[in-house]
């Protein structure tokens, strides 16, 4: 009889253990990926929890009260001191300023030599580093710390001892002063300026050298007077006239830009260094100029600012970091991180969301089979497409 069977060709073995080895390694490939750790930004919540419970870190869900202590004043000051207004000194005489002193002799004895006027002009004379200013006939007089009032009655007084009668004038000389500021920094014209009695305050000095201020926020005007340094924002000055100090002789100005960043990193649309243009800067500042979360990634719930841990003292141990969390699914929370200011050194990292992993399980995978699907198929190919062939076999 005739019996019709469906049996393998001579190269189906070798072909059917090719498929299976393909298979075991899709399998193989399959199970691997469901163990490895899948490459992402950083830790997750969970993590975040953990490190939290092994006190690696201290984790704080932010709140009113730690959003509020993180502000800095609207407006910072000058010391106290500096804001003296009855502490002026332009009109004291100090080690460089020039004197001009003339003299009307009355009786005609002719001590000192005049015009054709009567004016004995004594000539232009300064006042030595000492402080102490010389006179032709009326010798050494102790200027420094005077005022021109006191240095005319000095020499009047001296002058009585010689001269019966005279008018006497007591002058600085304009292009001599030693009341004198330095002007430096992010300006059009810096350079030393004269403290007169219309120029005597930090607002005449700044609006001579002329600040570059773009944003009066960002330009600090930094203050040494001795040894003392003292740093404020040029917005400060505008916002409180006590901050408009007198000068002292000597004093050194500087202006500049503040130049402070913070980090953003993980699902961020963009990372890296944000620079800080204001005061009290945001967290939500910082995310909007870092274009906020990106929304296939990110997890709403795990936004973190990480704050530098803090030394410790007397032998105590480094404090640990605090990590604020942020979860911007609730929107109390996303007016906290308006309200919540940032300092340079710190980074708000963004995790990612637990999905984002299951994604990218899901995309390997794909990628995976495809290339799995493509080996079969050429397998079959290389063996003329696999399939069996009818033999009559008579019996």
């Amino acid at each position: 009889m005739n019996v019709m069977m469906n049996c393998p060709a001579a190269g189906a073995r070798p072909d059917f253990l090719k498929r299976l080895a393909a298979l075991l390694m899709l399998a193989c490939a399959g199970l691997a990926l469901t163990g490895c750790q899948l490459p992402r930004s950083g830790p997750m919540l969970s993590e975040m929890v953990g490190a939290h419970d092994d006190k690696d870190v201290v984790v704080v869900p932010v709140s009113r009260q730690n959003a509020m202590q993180s502000n800095v004043p609207e407006v910072l000051d000058f010391p106290a001191r500096y804001r003296d207004s009855t502490n002026a000194g332009f009109d004291r005489l100090v080690p460089g300023d020039g004197i001009n002193v003339t003299v009307w002799e009355r009786d005609g004895l002719g001590v000192f030599a005049a015009n054709p006027s009567g004016v004995s002009d004594l000539g232009n004379q300064e006042i030595d580093r000492a402080g102490n200013l010389y006179l032709p006939m009326l010798g050494k007089f102790r200027a420094a710390g005077m005022t021109l009032a006191q240095l005319h009655d000095a020499v009047v007084a001296r002058l009585s001892k010689l001269i019966v009668g005279s008018d006497v004038s007591v002058t600085r000389v304009a292009d001599a002063r030693g009341q004198m500021v330095t002007v430096q920094g992010n300006l059009t014209k810096p350079g030393l300026y004269p403290i007169t009695q219309t120029t005597q305050r930090l607002s005449s000095a700044l609006a001579q050298a002329a600040p570059v201020q773009t944003n009066p926020e960002a330009l600090v005007i930094t203050l040494r007077r001795g040894t003392e340094v003292t740093s404020l924002r040029l917005s400060d000055i505008y916002r409180n006239q006590d901050n408009d100090i007198l000068l002292h002789a000597g004093d050194v100005i500087t202006a500049h830009d503040s130049r402070e960043f913070l980090t953003v990193l993980g699902a961020a649309g963009t990372q890296g260094r944000v620079a800080i243009s204001k005061r009290n800067y945001s967290v939500l500042d910082a995310l909007a100029d870092s274009k906020g979360l990106d929304d296939k990634t990110a997890d709403p719930r795990s936004v973190f600012l990480f704050t530098p841990a803090k030394p410790g003292t007397q032998g105590k141990p480094d404090q640990l970091p605090v990590v604020y969390q942020f979860d911007l699914t609730r929107p109390e929370q996303v007016a906290l991180a308006g309200q919540f200011s940032v300092r340079e050194g710190q980074a708000i990292y963004i995790s990612d969301a637990p999905f984002t992993q299951v994604q990218k399980v899901l995309s390997a995978f794909r990628v995976t089979m495809s290339a799995g699907f493509s080996a079969t198929r050429a397998i079959d190919q290389d063996s003329g497409g696999g399939s069996s062939t009818n033999n009559n076999v008579t019996q």
